[in-house]
Formats: C-alpha cells, sequence, structure tokens
C-alpha cells in the first residue's frame, strides 16, 4: 500500500542520479516497470540511444501489451522546447513507422510544454498517445533510502495543471537558484559590491556583479546544475577587437595571475577566449549542484564568498590599466 502523501520527504533528483546520461538513463533502461505501472503499460527496452538519422534517443521501448514502440526522452532538469523538438523528432524517426507512443520523462513541467502534449493527444488518432511524466525523488518519514516515483502529468485524456509552472512565472528551478544567490548577495554587497546589485546571467543560474570600470565587463558566479560552480570574471567591451586584446593581455600573466589568487590546492582554471562571441572569461571552477545538501550548498557559498573578493582585487587594476589603453570606452 502507499504510503500517504505527507509521510514522503521530497528530495533533489541528483542525490539518486547525480547525470542524466551516466546514471538516470540506465537506471530507467533497467527499471522501466516502474514507470510503466504509473501508466498503466508493461514497457520493455528495446534499445538505448537509439540513432535517429544523426540524433539519438534516449530510451526505445515496446509496449508489449499492444505490440506498439515507445519513444522516451528524458531531462533530469525543467521541460524545454529543444527537448519537445527532440521528442517529435525521435517518436517519428524511429522505426519503419515511428512510436505510437511518446514519453518525455522531466523534474518539472512547464505550462507551455505540457498543453502542447495534451493539444497533440487532442489532435492526433487515437493510436497515438503522448504522455508527460514527472520523476521525483521521495524518502518515507525517518527512512535514509531514496525512492524513485513518477507522477503523470499529461496522458490521454487529461493533464494536471497543478504540476506544471507557467511561462513568466518563477519556475522551481529559478526559485532555488534565488533562494541560493540570496545571502551570497548579501554579504558580497557588504565586502566588496556595495553599490552593485547584480543581474542574471546564464539564465537564472548565475548572477553577475557588473564591474565600475565597464558595464559590461564584471565578476560572476553560477551554478549551472551539472555539478559545476563558477567564479568567473566577464571581459567584454564596446567592440569584439578591444574584448579579445584585453582578455589576450590578461593570459599572457596568467602564471602570475593564478599565482596572485590563493584558490587553494590544485585550483581548477580556466581561460575561454571565446573566439565567436563578444566576450570571453577567466573561471575557477570546482564540484557542485543546486541539487546537493543544504550543507554542501553553503560550503560552494562560502567557496564563492571568498573568491570573489580575491578575484576582483587582483583583476580590477589589470583592467582598469588595460582599459584605459583602449579609447570611447563605455563608462558605467
Amino acid at each position: 500500500m502507499t504510503a500517504p502523501e505527507e509521510e514522503f520527504e521530497q528530495m533533489e533528483v541528483r542525490t539518486k542520479w547525480p547525470t542524466e546520461d551516466d546514471h538516470f538513463t540506465p537506471w530507467l533502461a533497467k527499471n522501466l516497470g516502474i514507470l510503466g505501472r504509473e501508466l498503466g503499460m508493461k514497457l520493455e527496452l528495446v534499445q538505448k540511444e537509439l540513432p535517429v538519422g544523426p540524433y539519438y534517443l534516449d530510451i526505445l521501448a515496446k509496449e508489449t501489451n499492444k505490440g506498439v514502440l515507445v519513444a522516451i526522452e528524458n531531462q533530469l532538469e525543467g521541460t524545454d522546447l529543444i527537448h519537445l523538438g527532440q521528442l517529435l523528432t525521435y517518436a517519428t524517426g524511429c522505426g519503419a513507422h515511428g512510436a505510437h507512443i511518446a514519453i518525455w520523462v522531466a523534474r518539472e513541467f512547464g505550462y507551455e510544454h505540457a498543453q502542447a502534449l495534451h493539444r497533440l493527444n487532442e489532435w492526433t488518432s487515437e493510436r497515438i498517445r503522448f504522455y508527460g511524466v514527472k520523476v521525483e525523488v521521495v524518502r518515507k518519514t525517518g527512512d535514509s533510502d531514496p525512492e524513485p516515483r513518477f507522477r503523470k502529468v499529461v496522458y490521454p485524456g487529461g493533464w494536471n495543471k497543478d504540476m506544471t509552472w507557467k511561462h513568466g512565472q518563477e519556475s522551481p528551478e529559478a526559485r532555488k537558484h534565488r533562494e541560493f544567490f540570496q545571502p551570497l548577495i548579501a554579504d558580497m554587497q557588504k565586502v566588496c559590491f556595495a553599490d552593485r546589485t547584480p543581474v542574471q546571467h546564464f539564465g537564472h543560474t548565475g548572477r553577475l556583479f557588473r564591474s565600475k570600470l565597464h558595464p559590461k565587463t564584471g565578476y560572476a558566479v553560477s551554478l549551472d546544475g551539472k555539478n559545476d560552480a563558477w567564479v568567473t570574471l566577464h571581459v567584454q567591451t564596446d567592440d569584439k577587437e578591444s574584448s579579445k586584446h584585453i582578455f589576450d593581455k590578461l593570459k599572457a600573466d596568467r602564471e602570475q595571475i593564478e599565482r596572485s589568487i590563493d584558490a587553494g590546492p590544485a585550483p581548477d582554471w580556466h581561460w575561454r577566449r571565446h573566439d565567436a562571441a563578444l566576450g570571453s572569461s577567466i573561471n575557477i571552477r570546482k564540484d557542485g549542484s543546486i541539487d546537493d545538501s543544504p550543507e554542501k550548498l553553503e560550503e560552494t557559498r562560502e567557496w564563492m564568498r571568498d573568491m570573489l573578493p580575491k578575484f576582483k582585487e587582483v583583476f580590477d587594476p589589470l583592467l582598469e590599466e588595460l582599459l584605459a589603453q583602449i579609447p570611447s570606452q563605455s563608462q558605467p
């Protein structure tokens, strides 16, 4: 018997599956029965990473009761247009006649994406079925073992709107990032960015403190959800040539700069020129995900608290000198 909802504690999905490709997809391929029970199907694995033209479907399965193919596309993030397009491409492109059932598994469903699946169910014949399924990790109160759980969001004949979020609303993922950055921002405004309110950077996964030296240059922190925590100097001016010139000058002194910043043992530096883009970046990285435990998230925040002032202290004088050599630069 399933325990009442209040007896379950919601956990972050990456506590069970750190990555999608290496952990979640292989696990799901071996545990299709759990997904099938939620949807009233008997699912059998046909192939993982099925080539569909130049692309790859996460999982091709068969619904053995009806003998039809099932295309399964999964995410450990919130839904997006890219994966919606991939689901349709894979479902129509696998096998001689395509898959009759398409299942989109994701951590969170946007309202518009769920609505698209619902409309497809309305527009297509009864032989073609679309499902949106939310994946969760829960544990019973007092039980240390996390359990996977699937919940139908969209299915033939209906969809659960209460389990979706609308465009323009803050997604659960964005809210977690906001709550992570709020105390860090408050601390940084007391220490080295007193008159600077940061802006979102890399979507909702990062925050950028613009430099007083140039409004397009700044210091950023980010958690991109793939176990990467970053502290970054974003180098950008009013034109690409000047931006690359500054980056190249800084990189020429890379060894001295890295020695000047106490980043602990074996720091993971990344100097990225981004030749096709206007800006470039100088980054230091450590393991860290928005899905980490509260204790690990605080460790990551503390690391960012430590690194941001060090970046600013070392890079500000160098940037000031290099920017002064470039005429007609914008002022903040």
